[in-house]
């Protein structure tokens, strides 16, 4: 009978437990992201060539060389979601019904989750393995013993630089999905379905761009954080370099989708 009971609260108490966990590995990566944004601004001016050069290479290579994948893969997502979504809500509905579609499922869901899943597999695990690599040969040592603050020097400009270059391509892809599919429609199925490409650029309000605009800085900035903060628990051995970077791919995926859904509830309420 003991066994039994104790297995009834091994059951129940896991989900406690998970939840637990999440939240204390949330508080330790937002920890993690005030310090190094701390040691940031105490480190800079706000018009220093310096301050933003590490900063302007995270967004080269989170954002600029990330441009092709972004543009086959909007051009993909043009025919799999907008056209094909078109098609079915034209079936059924009106223009007025479309451009929310488009503009709530296509421009405020599917855009930036795509475009987050990418960062997360191309820049985030770019992220562990160069932090990774750099804790074994000792590289950040030798900063710290040259008074270099790493938090200044290495994670800030990370974060900041996939913030900026989170919204920059999800706006990109966006435009890509959402112009390209229209085309199609027009082209394919009706052609007063060119008519909603003026229609999405009267709908899109302040509080709309607002929640777009903080939904993919967060995004970015998440990723970031979750790579850095698992390259730098790199500790002695190489084997922990690929661990570290499929811990940070799978706490990203799930902290995108919490605060996604987190986000999802505030604009409903």
């Amino acid at each position: 009978m003991s066994h039994v009971i104790s297995a009834v609260n091994t059951l129940f108490g896991y989900p406690g437990r998970m939840v637990l966990s999440r939240l204390m590995y949330a508080v330790k990566l937002s920890t993690f992201s005030m310090l190094a944004l701390r040691d940031w601004y105490r480190h800079n001016r706000i018009f220093s060539r310096r301050s933003y050069r590490n900063v302007i290479a995270q967004i080269i290579f989170t954002g600029v060389d990330a441009l092709p994948t972004i543009t086959m893969l909007g051009l993909t997502t043009s025919f799999i979601f907008t056209f094909r979504t078109i098609a079915i809500v034209d079936s059924i509905g009106g223009t007025e019904d479309l451009v929310d579609v488009l503009t709530n499922v296509i421009g405020l869901e599917i855009g930036p989750l795509l475009a987050a899943i990418i960062l997360i597999s191309r820049t985030g695990s770019a992220i562990v393995i160069d932090l990774g690599n750099m804790k074994l040969h000792r590289e950040i040592e030798g900063l710290e013993l040259l008074a270099v603050n790493i938090n200044d020097y290495l994670i800030a400009p990370r974060l900041l630089g996939a913030a900026i270059s989170q919204l920059a391509i999800t706006v990109y892809f966006t435009l890509i999905t959402m112009v390209v599919g229209i085309l199609l429609s027009g082209l394919l199925l009706n052609v007063s379905h060119f008519d909603l490409l003026i229609s999405l650029s009267t709908v899109f309000s302040l509080p709309l761009l607002g929640a777009f605009v903080i939904k993919n800085m967060l995004f970015g900035f998440m990723i970031a954080a979750t790579a850095c903060y698992h390259g730098m628990r790199v500790r002695t051995s190489p084997t922990e370099v690929p661990q570290q970077a499929q811990n940070a791919i799978v706490n990203s995926l799930t902290m995108l989708f919490i605060i996604d859904g987190l986000l999802g509830l505030a604009l409903l309420s």
